[in-house]
């Protein structure tokens, strides 16, 4: 009875209700809350129990890009049906789940190994999304879209403006200053993506039917002991090019490595080792890389969702001003040395 209380006790701290275990086919005799789920020692072995917060639909499709680059042979967590044969249980609107544990560690993008290996095993699990049936689900086919995401996203930053102009925070100054050389910057993002082959390259991959990860953090990347990748959250998981998750994986060690040139080309050459370039991909990448996604983030944070610390933002703010110049540098050596990397397969 006692070692029952404690895995509820663990389920309950990390807010996942007990009555979810009643739904699958296993005992459960140790519980621990890891990131974002509960690790679960069952009479099946090591599972993972995850919460969903977003709709039927959503999940559906999340589960079902899982299933189909595990189909290919890439490996991602296996979902394990509940008794009845679901794929999870509802339970207050709220969504759970049950998927294989995966043996490796956390990947860290600053070590050069797991670097390369995180690129590669994007480029390998880019191709194992071809082919995919994608369920029905609003908001998940993001083909082509791009322009229009950047345009309506360049408006709201000139609303947000207009707020901070109103303010008076220390966050509002701080943003005032600095967003007019951000509404630049996205404005020549748009620009970028017009002169780019962007709807060619879309075109082409949205015959491949393949999908993004969308959520590439170090975290999500899994080193096993046979120094493989493996993948795991596919929570926001789309239907678009793979620039943009390659781009996402550029810009996360852009922030550590403050836009230093050589690790994106480095990023670029191991993904293009096990994947071939689309003529003029390298203008692309660098429209997605333009744009100040992380500008328009904390302006959204503060001015929309307003559920984060003004401190946090302000710092943000600080750090994206600090590096503004090393930015600059890097955009103007970038295009020429992608494809370099693109058409020579080597660092220049």
């Amino acid at each position: 009875m006692a070692e029952q209380t404690t895995i509820s006790q663990a389920l309950e701290e990390s807010g996942f209700p007990p009555v979810v275990l009643g739904a699958y086919p296993f005992v459960v005799y140790e519980a621990k809350a890891v990131r974002k789920v509960v690790r679960v020692e069952t009479t099946l072995g090591t599972l993972a129990l995850k919460k969903f917060k977003l709709t039927d639909a959503e999940l559906n499709y999340s589960l079902a890009a899982m299933r189909h680059v595990k189909q290919q042979g890439f490996n991602v967590p296996g979902i394990l049906p509940t008794l009845d044969g679901s794929l999870y249980v509802t339970i207050d609107e709220m969504k759970y789940f049950v998927m294989d544990w995966l043996a490796g560690r956390e990947s860290k993008y600053s070590h050069v190994y797991d670097l390369a290996l995180a690129a590669r095993g994007l480029a390998d699990f880019h191709h194992a999304t071809r082919g995919f049936t994608p369920p029905h689900s609003p908001g998940k086919e993001q083909w082509g879209s791009w322009t229009g995401h950047f345009l309506e996203r360049i408006e709201e930053m000139r609303n947000w403006l207009l707020l901070a102009e109103q303010g008076e925070t220390a966050f509002d100054n701080m943003y005032a200053s600095v967003i007019a050389y951000g509404i630049e910057e996205a404005t020549r993002a748009v620009e970028l993506l017009s002169s780019s082959r962007y709807q060619a390259i879309s075109e082409q991959e949205k015959s491949w039917s393949g999908f993004c990860h969308h959520d590439y953090a170090h975290h999500n990347v899994l080193i096993t002991t046979e120094r493989e990748v493996a993948i795991i959250d596919f929570d926001y998981s789309i239907s678009d090019i793979r620039a943009h998750d390659l781009a996402s994986l550029i810009l996360r060690n852009m922030k550590s490595e403050k836009w230093d040139g050589r690790t994106a080309f480095f990023i670029l050459k191991s993904y293009f080792e096990r994947a071939t370039p689309h003529p003029g991909e390298e203008r692309l990448l660098h429209a997605m890389l333009r744009f100040p996604q992380d500008l328009y983030e904390v302006a959204r944070f503060r001015y929309v969702e307003q559920n984060r610390p003004p401190e946090l933002l302000e710092s943000r703010l600080r750090k994206w001003a600090e590096h503004k110049d090393r930015r600059e540098r890097f955009f103007q050596e970038f295009e020429a040395g992608a494809r370099y990397v693109l058409e020579q397969g080597q660092i220049r």
